[in-house]
């Protein structure tokens, strides 16, 4: 889902919570007091109707005031601000009222609203950290600053009942945060999935019609090349590009078949020593050692010997790319818990950190001439065989990917 979508979604989602919001907040607010007021004083023959101390009716000219500015916000698509707007007011609002009543008489101090539960139960639909954190805790501040004002201790009931609203609220707001964030998921795991399942139809079709030319015209290519014996021609370098162009090809392949492993136990060092040997005569142009470590007891791994080769080669042609000054790759390869785990790291440039998440993804590529091919194809082969790969890397001192296959 890309930012603009996204933030779209969030606004419609507020402004469809902001309107249950207003429609609630309105018919408790106006509800309460007319049970409190009119109802309930009428079936205990106690005075009704609206207290003449504080701000006594005018107390519904701001609340009411309230209503065509939220529905103003909302029209000019400005929906985020509204419920911190009828928090803060109605908090400003009751303390100044309550300030009229109880300040300096000895009136006992008694008072509370049921919008209070509401903003304290209606906070988690918003998905907001943030409000819930501002409603909880200024809700208590403002018991306690009654305390001190009018001392009194008569709110501890309220600080105790907000605390456990508050409680019973984060539990709401951790469990719809758990629900959204599993529903994203699993939406980007399936946009991914489509996604890759349009690459590889696209890579096979495309793979294929490119295949036998691409072989026809190496064959001929090799056969000019032996014809001509002047040390003045191109063909090496055409050679060498028809290779590179042959295993963009093999990876298009490998995106668009379907799974076909054929795993059996294979000698790590073995296949460790033939990747070395094929990526080696390039490492050493480039002043790159390759060094190698592998656990006496780790000495073979359940795979597919060729998928696993390409994985390695791919893994170490992207180190020794990285390092056009030199340096070490180390290879190490080790037993933790029920998994293999076979570590690559280099001394290379390193990849920052907000453009590794989007490595694996089809066609992103770091490199000014790649194709994101490689490690897109390496994950693939690697989730077949139940494992992951996981990539810690720093700008400037290199990357190190772990191989994680389970035991057999």
């Amino acid at each position: 889902m890309n930012v603009s979508t996204r933030e779209e979604v969030l606004k419609i989602e507020e402004i469809k919570a902001i309107k249950l919001f207003l429609i609630l907040f309105y018919s408790v607010f106006i509800g309460y007091d007319s049970f409190y007021y009119f109802i309930y004083p009428f079936f205990t023959h106690n005075q009704v109707g609206l207290p003449k101390d504080g701000l006594g009716h005018l107390i519904y000219i701001p609340i009411g005031m309230l209503l065509p500015i939220a529905l103003t916000m909302i029209k000019r698509g400005n929906p985020f601000f509204i419920k911190y707007l009828f928090f803060y007011s109605f908090i400003v609002i009751d303390f100044v009222n309550n300030i009229l009543i109880y300040w300096d008489n000895d009136e006992v101090f008694s008072s509370g609203n049921l919008v209070e539960v509401l903003f304290l139960l209606f906070a988690p639909i918003f998905v907001n950290k943030k409000f819930y954190w501002v409603v909880s805790i200024t809700l208590t501040l403002k018991y306690v600053a009654y305390g001190f004002l009018f001392n009194s201790m008569d709110v501890i009931l309220p600080i105790v009942l907000i605390l456990f609203f508050a409680m019973f609220g984060y539990i709401l707001l951790s469990r719809f945060i758990s629900y959204i964030h599993g529903m994203t998921s699993a939406y980007e795991q399936t946009k991914q999935q489509e996604k890759l399942a349009a690459v590889g139809q696209i890579a096979t079709s495309i793979a294929h019609e490119i295949k036998n030319p691409l072989s026809a015209l190496k064959g001929f290519t090799q056969l000019q090349y032996e014809k001509d014996k002047s040390k003045e021609n191109f063909y090496p370098i055409m050679l060498n590009e028809i290779d590179r162009i042959n295993l963009i090809v093999s990876d298009l392949l490998v995106l668009g078949k379907p799974n076909a492993l054929t795993k059996t136990h294979v000698s790590l060092q073995d296949v460790i020593n033939y990747v070395v040997s094929i990526i080696e005569p390039q490492a050493t142009r480039q002043l790159i050692q390759v060094r190698t470590e592998i656990m006496e007891s780790l000495s073979s791994v359940y795979c597919d010997e060729n998928q696993f080769k390409q994985v390695l080669l791919n893994l170490l042609k992207n180190s020794v790319e990285s390092m056009p000054d030199g340096g070490t790759i180390f290879i190490s390869a080790r037993l933790e818990d029920s998994h293999h785990v076979i570590s690559v790291e280099d001394e290379g440039e390193g990849i920052p950190e907000e453009q590794l998440a989007k490595l694996g993804e089809p066609f992103y590529t770091t490199k000014p001439n790649g194709t994101g091919l490689g490690l897109m194809v390496t994950k693939k082969i690697i989730e077949e065989h139940d494992g992951k790969l996981e990539i810690d890397s720093f700008p400037n001192k290199g990357t190190k990917i772990d191989i994680i296959l389970p035991k057999e």
